[in-house]
Formats: structure tokens, sequence, C-alpha cells
């Protein structure tokens, strides 16, 4: 995402000095006291590591190991234990689908409940791993800038709109026997300033199709349901022609263009 994205607003203020008088909190006057508190109180859970790599895993769909480790913030040792015992207990499985990436990492149906997903097994093809890889890979990268909280992949999209039964962050792209269609970003960010739609697009469309879908994000742009759209997108043709769809729809105040991530 580029530098000139939505800058976050701090709301942090400063507080002036207390009046003569005025109770102050037990921390600050009885430092015995806070100490004592500190000591009894109960121990934070231990965190479930196994549970966090299984959900990170499934809200993706499929990943490399390289995003485990970035998830876990442990080394390739640490990091292929932890997944080799998820893989021993039926939460996650390896797709050797790609010579180029070995080892591709996704949740069982067993994890997915494991991880309290309700998500679909996710599919895997050779043709769409580079696209999945870069995508996760921009949700990393968004999610250090927002909180990975704030990112919700296209497969998570999906089941907060069936759930809601509305769009959420998705672009009306017309009716289909009276329903609305909906064309969904692979990223959402719900940053406080406003929700981001994120394509990342590293393959050139037609021209027509990528018109609709860009004054379909205008649109949204315009109804206040998405603040900013940002295209990340392979250099060369495929750049080329998102920029002569921008252009095409008048739509260079609304979408920003910059280069897809590697995967």
């Amino acid at each position: 995402m580029s530098q000139q994205a939505v800058s976050r607003r701090s709301g942090v203020g400063t507080a002036g000095p207390e009046p003569p008088g005025t109770n102050e909190p037990c921390g600050a006057s009885c430092p015995q006291m806070a100490e004592s508190l500190a000591k009894d109180a109960p121990p934070a859970p231990p965190r479930n590591r196994d549970q966090e790599l299984v959900r990170f895993v499934g809200r993706h769909g499929v990943v490399a190991m390289r995003h485990a480790m970035a998830e876990l913030g442990v080394g390739r040792t640490a990091a292929y234990r932890r997944v080799a015992a998820c893989i021993e207990a039926g939460l996650l499985e390896r797709l050797d689908i790609l010579c180029s990436e070995p080892g591709l990492l996704r949740a069982t149906r067993a994890g997915l409940r494991y991880a309290g997903l309700g998500l679909p097994l996710a599919p895997a093809s050779p043709g769409a791993v580079d696209h999945t890889l870069r995508c996760v890979s921009t949700a990393q990268l968004v999610g250090k800038r927002y909180g990975d909280d704030k990112v919700l992949s296209e497969r998570e999209l999906v089941l907060a709109e069936q759930i809601a039964g509305k769009s959420i962050a998705s672009a009306s792209i017309g009716e289909f026997h009276g329903r609305e269609r909906l064309h969904r970003p692979d990223l959402a960010v719900f940053a406080d300033e406003g929700t981001i739609a994120i394509e990342v697009e590293l393959t050139p469309k037609a021209p027509y199709r990528l018109q609709g879908l860009i004054r379909a994000w205008r649109h949204a742009i315009g109804s206040r349901l998405i603040a900013e759209v940002h295209y990340l997108c392979a250099p060369g043709l495929t750049r080329k022609a998102v920029e002569r769809a921008v252009y095409a729809v008048k739509a260079e105040k609304f979408i920003a263009i910059g280069e897809a991530v590697a995967r």
C-alpha cells in the first residue's frame, strides 16, 4: 500500500495538573498497595499458539511457511515444530501443488472448527496460488499498520456479509434474478477513518469489465460505504490497464494505484 494511504489520527490528549486536595488514584499515592495488588492479581491465561496459527491459516485459506513464521513471530525451527504438531493433530495439512512453493498450508475442516471459524474448506489450485499468497503478504503488511483485527480476507468478508444480509465492504455490480450482485475486494480494512478496499491485481482484465468495476467502486465511495479503494498491481500491462480504466471512468480522485507486494 502506498505511503499516501489514509494516515491514522491520534486521539491522545494531555491532562492538566490536578487541583489541590483532589483524590489521587491509589496506585499513585500508595505504591506499596499497588505493588501488593499486582502480586495478588491472577496470571494472564497462556496463549494458545496452536489455535492462533490454525485461525490465521483458516482466515486466509492457503499460506506459505514464511507467513506462518511471521504470524507466530518465531524462527524457522520453532515454526516447523508447531506446524508439524498441528498437522499431526489433523488441524492443518500441507499442499504440494506448486514446485516453486512446496509445503503450502491449509486448515482442515477440523482445524476450522477448532479455530472457531465458520468458513468452508479453502479451495486450492495452482493458478490461484500466486494471487492468494500475495493477498496474505499484503494482509500482514497492512495489519502492521492498522492491526490484524481490522483486516478481513475475502473469505471472511463473504461470511460477514452473508450474516449481515447486506454489503459491508463490497461494490454493487447490478442484479441477478432480483438479487444484488456484489464484487468483493481481496481485503477490507476497517480503519478508524473508514473502510479501505484493497484489490490485488496481477493479470489484466478486459477493459469493459475493469471499467465496470471501477465505476462500481466510485459509486461505493460516493455512497460512503467505502472510504478508499487501492489497486495494488503487477507492473506492465496489468497496471496500465487499471490506469486506463480509472482515467476512462474519471475516477482518479477515488482510486489509488500502487505496486503489488511480493508473495
